[in-house]
């Protein structure tokens, strides 16, 4: 310990440390009071570098800590909006008029945690000199979101999608907010229904195409995006046509949103859902091309649409369209992602959620080992007299193949995994696979035949 200290004594002697002279800083604002005064106060200078770097840096970032927004700071965020163009800023001012547009007028912690400010539509009840609310400054944010959001301006088409969000945040007990916000989603899907358009092949890639191809595409992800934040409304015929028309779209994330929606649907009218999806199911339809599309979500909504019509008492008297179903969630078992495989698996099992009966689950157990997947015959070269080693390996692969033993084939190949994820969920699979064999043991419809081998 002696050599330690005496070392780190010629060291402090060598190199003194050097005091650092304090800087006379200016004090960042910091309670909420002031946070409000300096964007009223910076809002008037917008069009100065400095206003919006002080915005951006310092005032909107320590304005998000807190749960909830002043109504008294809309007026000074409209300007912002209609005057300023820096997009930093401007995304910060989306931000907080869809905060505002959101906000319920509860105080206090909310979900989302927070630092809890005051009831700011009660203080300005008692600022007499002219407070400002909430019923105050709303209409105007959706009047003005509402104008930004249904023009056509391609200048302004960065802006028209980020306006579109913000309107969809609001709350929408209202049912005069629900038609319009229901109008203006429902105006922009007319317009970009047009599924002549490639779609792309990947969800972050560089879309090829003429500009007008690209705008088109991405008014599908914003206005699906926005039918899916709307309450699901099961009983209107244009709702569903409209989300049934996006799984046809372009943009992959507008396919995934889509299928949301038509799966949440479908437990609640299987056959509304089966009729406006129509021919979609066949060989060739839009369904079909979902099994390949590169978005891990929209096929595990698929494999949950499936399930719901597949296993629909209201549609046995057409077991085509049973069957269709049947063997779209089948084929999703060979899929490469591990979630898609694993949700197809449960589906075929009958476990969705935790209201399946006994039946249900023995059910599942008997289709698991007795089911055989067929895949779809596609054309093959072999009927052009070129059959080579790839082809026959193809048509291999293509047999008829018991579910069972796909399952364990690749239950076998998960457990191999280094993956804590995967192990975890192989072996969540594995408790379903044993309680709904429990399930057919107990009604007496337990296979002792299945073959569980390889």
């Amino acid at each position: 310990m002696q050599i330690q200290s005496d070392t780190i004594s010629a060291a402090k002697a060598f190199n003194p440390v050097k005091a650092l002279p304090q800087r006379n800083r200016k004090k960042k604002p910091v309670s909420y009071s002031q946070l409000a005064r300096s964007i009223h106060e910076l809002a008037a200078t917008c069009d100065q570098k400095k206003s919006q770097r002080q915005l951006v840096n310092s005032v909107f970032p320590k304005l998000a800590v807190y749960n909830s927004v002043d109504p008294s700071v809309a007026p000074s965020l409209l300007m912002l909006h209609q005057q300023c163009e820096d997009r930093n800023v401007l995304r910060y001012v989306y931000y907080y008029l869809a905060r505002i547009l959101s906000d319920n007028g509860s105080q206090g912690l909310s979900a989302a945690g927070g630092i809890p400010t005051p009831n700011w539509d009660a203080l300005a009840d008692i600022d007499v000199a002219g407070g400002v609310t909430r019923a105050d400054v709303v209409p105007r944010i959706v009047d003005q979101l509402s104008a930004e959001s249904t023009s056509d301006d391609v200048e302004f088409h960065a802006r028209r999608l980020a306006a579109l969000k913000a309107l969809t945040s609001s709350s929408t007990s209202s049912s005069e907010m629900l038609e319009k916000l229901s109008e203006i989603v429902f105006g922009i899907l007319e317009k970009v229904a047009d599924t002549k358009q490639k779609r792309k092949k990947g969800i972050f890639t560089k879309q090829g195409g003429d500009k007008e191809s690209i705008l088109r595409s991405n008014l599908q992800y914003a206005s699906l995006s926005a039918l899916r934040r709307l309450p699901l409304d099961p009983g209107n015929p244009a709702f569903l046509h409209r989300a049934v028309q996006g799984i046809e779209f372009s943009d992959p994330v507008a396919v995934r949103h889509a299928l949301s929606i038509i799966s949440e649907i479908a437990v609640r009218d299987p056959y509304s859902v089966a009729m406006a999806l129509g021919k979609n199911a066949q060989p060739g339809g839009a369904l079909q091309d979902i099994l390949h599309l590169h978005d891990v979500l929209a096929r595990v909504y698929l494999a949950k649409l499936c399930h719901s019509i597949s296993r629909a008492r209201v549609l046995d008297e057409r077991p085509d369209i049973k069957s269709q179903y049947s063997s779209l969630l089948y084929q999703l078992l060979l899929d490469p992602s591990d979630r898609v495989c694993f949700e197809a698996i449960l589906c075929v099992l009958g476990k969705v959620d935790n209201t399946e009966s006994t039946e249900d689950r023995a059910g599942g157990w008997i289709r698991l080992t007795r089911e055989i997947l067929k895949l779809p015959e596609a054309p093959s070269v072999a009927s052009k007299g070129l059959l080579s080693k790839a082809s026959e390996k193809s048509s291999k692969a293509r047999r008829p193949q018991p579910l069972i033993k796909l399952v364990m084939r690749r239950l076998e190949s998960s457990f191999r995994s280094f993956s804590r994820p995967v192990l975890h969920a192989a072996a969540r699979v594995v408790q379903e696979m044993g309680k709904s064999r429990a399930a057919a043991y107990s009604l007496g419809a337990y296979d002792e035949g299945a073959n569980l081998q390889k």
